[in-house]
Parts: C-alpha cells; structure tokens; sequence
C-alpha cells in the first residue's frame, strides 16, 4: 500500500513523491520486523503536503548540522582538556565520545526523510507570451553624419 509520511493518508490514485530507502528507513524496517509489528508500506509524500515535507527537511538538515559541529567541538575541548591536564585518563576519553554521540543522537527524533527528487513532476509553469518587439522610430541617415560634421559654437567673448 502507497502510503503518504506526511498525512498518512492512502495515495494509490494520486500524484506523489516517493521517499528514498536510506539507512534510517532501513534500520526502522529491520526492528519492526524483528518484532512482527512491519506493515511494508511504500513510503511517499502527496504533492499537497511537498512544500511542508521539503522545510521540515531542510530544518532536520540544518540540526543535523549544527549537532555535527557541535559534536566535533564538545570532543576537541574535551580531549584537549584532558591532553592539557598532564594525566591520561581513559573514561574521560570514553565519556568525550559517549557526550558527542548523544548530541548526535538527539536530532534524529525529528528525522523526515528525503525524496527522490529525479522522481519528482513538479507542475509545469505555462510557457511565456510572445512580447511584440517595441518599434524604433526610424531616424533620417544623414543625422548622424550631420552630428559629426557640425563644428561646436565657439564661446562669446565677454565684453568690458
């Protein structure tokens, strides 16, 4: 059954967007199969609900992103910290990585996956009205060889 993630809703005869198989998807599928509870839906968003899918996805990338680098200076200050004691202690290593995966862990509750975008047919825009060209008067010829033939006017003298 071709099911929209966005409503819910059941889109066998309507227009969608499917939804790629990525490793999160696939991790979803394999525990929902081990306890017995997969309905092995094929997953698609609705053209209605694209617009409002495609911004809940570029926040969750936006989070994704700044989680990362966030992760990334947690470790660094982390083990510099622990370099810059002078003692080396390994569950404080432990627990640098432990904090940083846990900051990454964090934003894939608000996970919405991506569309296969070379799938999509978005709505074709009309095709743009033929604009008539604006007509330019027509100059006389000689003009611009009388503009370039005519000597400038010399400056009246001021009189005392």
């Amino acid at each position: 059954m071709k099911v929209c993630v966005a409503c819910q809703a059941n889109v066998e005869n309507k227009a969608a967007v499917p939804i790629k198989e990525d490793r999160i998807i696939r991790t979803i599928r394999a525990i929902k199969k081990f306890f017995g509870v997969a309905q092995m839906n094929e997953l698609y968003v609705c053209e209605a609900d694209l617009p409002k899918h495609m911004e809940r996805r570029r926040s969750f990338e936006r989070t994704m992103l700044f989680a990362s680098i966030f992760a990334g200076l947690v470790i660094i200050l982390l083990l510099y910290s622990i370099i810059s004691s002078g003692r080396f202690d390994a569950w404080a290593m432990v627990s640098a990585f432990v904090v940083a995966l846990f900051v990454l862990a964090l934003p894939l509750f608000r996970y919405t996956p991506a569309v296969e975008l070379g799938m999509a047919q978005p709505p074709k825009p009309p095709p743009p009205v033929p604009m008539p060209e604006p007509e330019e008067p027509e100059e006389p010829e000689e003009r611009p060889e009388r503009l370039a033939k005519k000597k400038p006017r010399a400056k009246a003298k001021k009189k005392r």
